[in-house]
C-alpha cells in the first residue's frame, strides 16, 4: 500500500518552496525596478545638467565673439586699444551671465584667458571694386594666412558681365568664386559646384552665405586652414570688403607686398595696403581669437574647460606660428635681421633665415634652428640684390616672410 501521508508531505513542501521562490522573485523585481527608476531619474537629471552646461558654454562663446567683433570695429590703430575695448565689453556681460545662470540652478564662472593678435583688412570705398591702392584688379589679397569673417558687399547693378570678378581661395587646391551676370541677373558662381542668385549683394565667404541665405556651392569653398587669396578682374564691380587674418600686421604686409611686387624692394611704393583708414584698402591690428576658462557646477555635475571664439572662422582653429616682427636693416654692404614670433600654442620650435640671390636663386646664407626671438648679421655682403626669407615653425606648420634688399641702396 502506497505511503499516502509521505506523498502529501512532499507535496506540501513543494508548495511551500514554490511560494518562497515567488516571494523572493517578487522582492528582486521590486528592488530592480527601484534601482532602474533611480538610475533613470539620475540620468534625466544628469542630461538636464549637461544641457544647461552646454547652453552656458554657447552663451560664453557668443559673448566672447561679440566682444571681439565690437573691439575690431572701433576706429583705432593700436592693438592695445582693441584689447582694452574687448576687456571692457566682457566686463559688462560676464557678471550678468553668471547671475542669469544661477537662476537656472547652475553655478557658472568665466575667467578670461587671452587674445590672439591678427590683422583686419578693410576697403570701405563702395565706388571702387576689389582693387589695390593703384586701382589694379588682378592682385593678391592675403598669403599663407588663416582667414575668417570674409565679407563682401557688392553693388548688384555693377555686375554686368559673364566671367566677371573672380576670387580665388587656394589651400593647395585653387577654388574660384565668380561674381557675374550671365544674362539672368547677378549671381555667385562656384566653378564646378553651382550658382546662387545675388539680389542684395551680400556675400559671406566664411559662412557660405549669399544675401543671408545658405549657399551650398559657396559653403564648399569656405577658407579653412592656411590659404592664399587672390582676385582677378576686381575692377569690374563696385564692392566693399573686410576680413581678418591670424598674422601680425608687419609680417602680413611684408608677405603680401612681396607677392604683389616680386621684383621690387620691399616695401613697394605705395604698399599694397595703407595703414590709415580712408578710401584705400587698409590694415589695422585686430583680435583674431579670444579664449576663456569656464566652470559650471550643479548638484550632479562639475565641469571645467577652455573655450575659444573666432567669429566667422571656418574649419579647425588657427594654430600656426607667425612673425610678430621681421625687420631687415641695411647699412652699406651689411644687413641686420631682427625678428620676434608668437604662436597660439606657445610652442614655436625654431626660425630659419635664408638669403638667396634674386638673379639665379643661389643660396648665399642659410641659418637654421635659430631662436624664436633673435637677431643675426650679414657682414660685407657682395653687391647684388637678395631675397631675405624668414620661416618660423612649430613642428607642425610654418609661416614665411620674404623681403628684397640690394647692397646698392634699395630700399634706402
Amino acid at each position: 500500500m502506497a505511503d499516502v501521508t509521505g506523498e502529501r508531505s512532499r507535496a506540501q513542501l513543494l508548495l511551500v518552496g514554490a511560494l518562497a521562490l515567488a516571494v523572493i522573485f517578487l522582492s528582486l523585481s521590486l528592488l530592480l525596478n527601484s534601482v532602474i527608476y533611480t538610475e533613470n531619474l539620475a540620468t534625466r537629471q544628469t542630461h538636464a545638467d549637461v544641457e544647461k552646461a552646454e547652453t552656458f558654454r554657447s552663451a560664453v562663446v557668443d559673448g566672447l565673439g561679440g566682444a571681439v567683433a565690437h573691439a575690431n570695429r572701433r576706429n583705432a590703430t593700436g592693438f592695445a586699444d582693441r584689447r582694452d575695448a574687448y576687456r571692457a565689453a566682457t566686463d559688462d556681460w560676464i557678471p550678468t551671465l553668471a547671475n542669469y545662470s544661477a537662476t537656472d540652478g547652475l553655478a557658472g564662472d568665466v575667467d578670461r584667458d587671452g587674445v590672439q593678435e591678427g590683422t583686419r583688412i578693410v576697403d570701405a570705398n563702395a565706388t571702387t571694386g576689389i582693387v589695390n591702392r593703384d586701382g589694379e584688379g588682378d592682385w593678391t589679397m592675403a598669403t599663407d594666412s588663416s582667414v575668417r569673417r570674409f565679407r563682401l558687399t557688392v553693388t548688384p547693378s555693377s555686375v554686368d558681365s559673364p566671367g566677371g570678378t573672380t576670387i580665388t581661395v587656394d589651400d593647395g587646391t585653387a577654388q574660384d568664386v565668380i561674381v557675374e551676370d550671365d544674362g539672368s541677373g547677378p549671381q555667385v558662381t562656384v566653378v564646378g559646384r553651382g550658382t546662387c542668385e545675388l539680389t542684395r549683394g551680400h556675400i559671406d565667404l566664411g559662412a557660405g552665405r549669399v544675401d543671408g541665405d545658405y549657399c551650398p556651392p559657396l559653403a564648399d569653398v569656405r577658407p579653412t586652414g592656411t590659404v592664399n587669396v587672390s582676385v582677378s578682374n576686381g575692377d569690374r564691380i563696385d564692392a566693399t570688403y573686410s576680413f581678418v587674418v591670424d598674422r601680425h600686421p608687419e609680417g602680413f604686409r611684408t608677405a603680401v607686398d612681396t607677392a604683389n611686387v616680386p621684383g621690387q624692394c620691399t616695401p613697394p611704393s605705395p604698399p599694397t595696403y595703407s595703414t590709415t583708414a580712408g578710401d584705400d584698402p587698409y590694415t589695422t591690428p585686430a583680435i583674431y581669437a579670444a579664449t576663456a576658462r569656464i566652470g559650471v557646477a550643479t548638484r550632479d555635475l562639475d565641469h571645467r574647460r577652455t573655450v575659444r571664439a573666432a567669429p566667422g572662422e571656418a574649419g579647425e582653429p588657427a594654430t600656426g606660428p607667425t612673425f610678430t616682427t621681421f625687420d631687415v636693416t641695411q647699412s652699406g654692404s651689411d644687413f641686420a635681421v631682427d625678428w620676434n614670433t608668437s604662436d597660439p600654442n606657445d610652442d614655436v620650435a625654431s626660425v630659419d633665415v635664408r638669403v638667396t640671390y634674386v638673379t639665379n636663386g643661389t643660396v648665399y646664407d642659410d641659418s637654421t634652428g635659430l631662436a624664436a626671438d633673435g637677431t643675426m648679421s650679414l657682414i660685407d655682403v657682395p653687391d647684388a640684390a637678395y631675397y631675405i626669407n624668414g620661416t618660423v615653425t612649430d613642428g607642425a606648420s610654418d609661416r614665411r616672410v620674404s623681403e628684397i634688399h640690394d647692397t646698392a641702396g634699395c630700399p634706402p
